[in-house]
């Protein structure tokens, strides 16, 4: 049979690793919680294995339990004691300092202080392993390391992102044009759209329809379903946040008037923000591409920072470029299966698209634009 020692060492042996997995959980937890990762397999891990040590743990010290149980019943079913003086014997204020700090901390405490201590100084110590960087690195290969998850910064948690901004941008005050319903796709599909999606710079002079509109901003970044009370859309966003906000520069469109639009997602709609033609600006904005103005609409699509920042800090930029990406190649495929044509435009004047919409480049900023038209 086990001696009473070794079991003292099993039991020993079960709670330090059973601490250790428990920080371990702690950490990882934490790790994925501002890491923004939905599963991740070590903390999941570090959760079973904690469980189980647990198990392990109360099946060894069942008897004590049960044991500790039994009295504390029994203690209730005794008549209260009489009550004695406060003051302990004499013999029992006595004895010396370390005596005195063996009751107040045993070995088992000891260990958890240590073990403890250790995964703090780990969990202080995390940070992204970054790639040393060329001497001359630029803004963005700077940001790119620095964003990289981690905790580079002890005091980043500290610092204040702000709160959650409004989820719609809205015009009160402006003309409200409602869009056609959306029905049934009917274009090709998501095969051969794919295979057949190229960059379009050349567009005919037919207009394109309001309900061909209304289809292309629906497919393309649409709000199509709902769950746990939040209305999701068709391109992915980062914790369904959607930074992204899109304006239409109308230029042939079926019984929409020239001007500038913005959709309004929430009710599928469009608002009026400038009437008249603005081809012209559209194009000086776009560096001289003269397609921009060509084309039967330009897309521009903005992101408002702070939708992201307040929770994923320091990465919130990289999430509103990653979206927008999303939205630019459904863009291009909804295009593409309608019979339409495609172009992104990255390179551009910021201030110039950014006064065009009306916005001030700083809290909510220009990120791509897209001319799409009838092909001829």
């Amino acid at each position: 049979m086990m001696t009473k020692r070794r079991k003292n060492d099993v039991r020993y042996l079960i709670s330090a690793i059973l601490l250790i997995a428990a920080v371990a959980a702690a950490v990882t937890g934490f790790l994925a919680d501002i890491w923004d990762v939905n599963d991740f397999v070590v903390h999941t891990y570090a959760g079973y294995g904690m469980a189980v040590l647990a198990l392990v743990h109360t099946v060894l010290e069942g008897p004590r339990l049960w044991g500790y149980v039994r009295s504390r019943l029994r203690r209730r079913a005794r008549p209260p004691a009489p009550v004695e003086s406060s003051t302990p014997p004499p013999e029992e204020a006595t004895g010396t300092v370390l005596e005195k700090a063996k009751t107040l901390l045993s070995r088992r405490d000891l260990l958890s202080l240590l073990i403890g201590g250790a995964g703090g100084f780990i969990l202080g110590r995390q940070r992204a392993s970054h790639t040393p960087l060329p001497e001359r690195a630029d803004l963005g290969m700077q940001y790119h390391a620095w964003s990289k998850p981690g905790v580079p910064n002890p005091l980043a948690p500290l610092r204040d992102w702000g709160q959650r901004p409004p989820q719609y941008k809205s015009y009160p005050n402006a003309p409200s044009i409602p869009l056609p319903a959306v029905g049934d796709a009917q274009g090709l599909s998501l095969e051969a759209a794919i295979r057949q999606r190229r960059s379009i710079r050349a567009y005919a002079a037919t207009p394109m329809t309001l309900k061909d509109l209304s289809s292309l901003l629906f497919y393309t970044d649409g709000i199509n379903a709902e769950r746990g009370g939040t209305r999701l859309r068709a391109a992915p966003s980062a914790g369904a946040l959607y930074p992204v906000e899109t304006y239409i520069v109308a230029h042939r469109v079926e019984g929409l008037a020239a001007g500038l639009y913005h959709y309004t997602v929430q009710d599928h709609r469009l608002v009026q923000l400038h009437a008249g033609a603005l081809d012209n600006e559209v194009v000086r904005a776009g560096i001289m591409q003269g397609f921009l103005g060509e084309a039967n609409i330009t897309l521009i699509l903005t992101a408002i920072f702070q939708r992201l920042r307040w929770k994923y800090q320091e990465r919130a930029y990289r999430y509103a470029l990653l979206e927008t990406g999303h939205i630019g190649q459904n863009i291009y495929l909804a295009a593409t299966s309608m019979g339409m044509g495609a172009c992104a435009v990255g390179a551009f004047d910021d201030d110039a698209v950014n006064a065009l919409v009306g916005v001030d480049g700083i809290n909510e900023a220009a990120i791509y634009l897209l001319a799409v038209g009838e092909v001829r």
